[in-house]
């Protein structure tokens, strides 16, 4: 008897350290996912000379000149405030001798997963470019900070595009600054290239 009431009281005090540890553990955060979809790029360059930064986006990589095949062209940006527009340009139109295609839409690069109802891709063309010039209003790539006389990548437009491959990418600028320097000012090293690239299902 004095056996099998032994067994029983251990056995409630095993349960019992049990609840308390599974009461008294905290759970654990969940891991936040990491995007492998996309390519980044960080602190490219072109310069005064060459005028242009030429990306392939179905090889994802940046590459010499426009007698590359390329889809994307970014402007040299001059410093000191003496840039008021960054002509991104697609290889089509009057702006090269290909057919790529794009729009922007007004949405997060991070939610974009194809191209939304009632938007149409177009070619290319200086007089009506795909990628709006003006640094002022809703449908601007770019946002001028009147207060500091800076240029910020408007972080709700995405720019879509349609290949030389005939592939459909998504792409966006983060930053124009060198280091993707958060606070810039007049004086902060400008024309230093950050921006991501990702494929989407056709």
């Amino acid at each position: 008897m004095k056996m099998t009431l032994r067994f029983f009281v251990i056995l409630w005090v095993a349960v019992i350290a049990a609840l308390s540890a599974s009461c008294d553990s905290t759970p654990s955060e969940p891991s936040t996912p990491v995007d492998t979809t996309s390519v980044r790029f960080s602190n490219v360059q072109t310069d005064s000379i060459v005028k242009w930064l030429y990306i392939s986006l179905d090889s994802m990589k940046v590459v010499d000149t426009d007698a590359s095949p390329w889809d994307i062209r970014l402007p040299y940006i001059y410093c000191c405030g003496r840039t008021k527009a960054i002509p991104i340009q697609l290889n089509s139109g009057t702006n090269g001798k290909g057919t790529v295609a794009g729009a922007v839409v007004t949405a997060r690069f991070e939610t974009v997963s194809g191209i939304p109802s009632g938007v149409t891709l177009r070619t290319d063309d200086t007089t009506r470019p795909v990628v709006p010039l003006a640094v002022l209003g809703g449908d601007s790539f770019f946002v001028y900070d009147i207060r500091t006389h800076t240029l910020r990548p408007s972080p709700d437009k995405t720019l879509l595009v349609r290949s030389l491959g005939g592939a459909l990418f998504k792409f966006s600028v983060t930053s124009i600054y060198k280091d993707a320097e958060p606070n810039p000012t007049l004086d902060t090293p400008i024309s230093f290239y950050h921006f991501r690239i990702a494929k989407l299902k056709n």
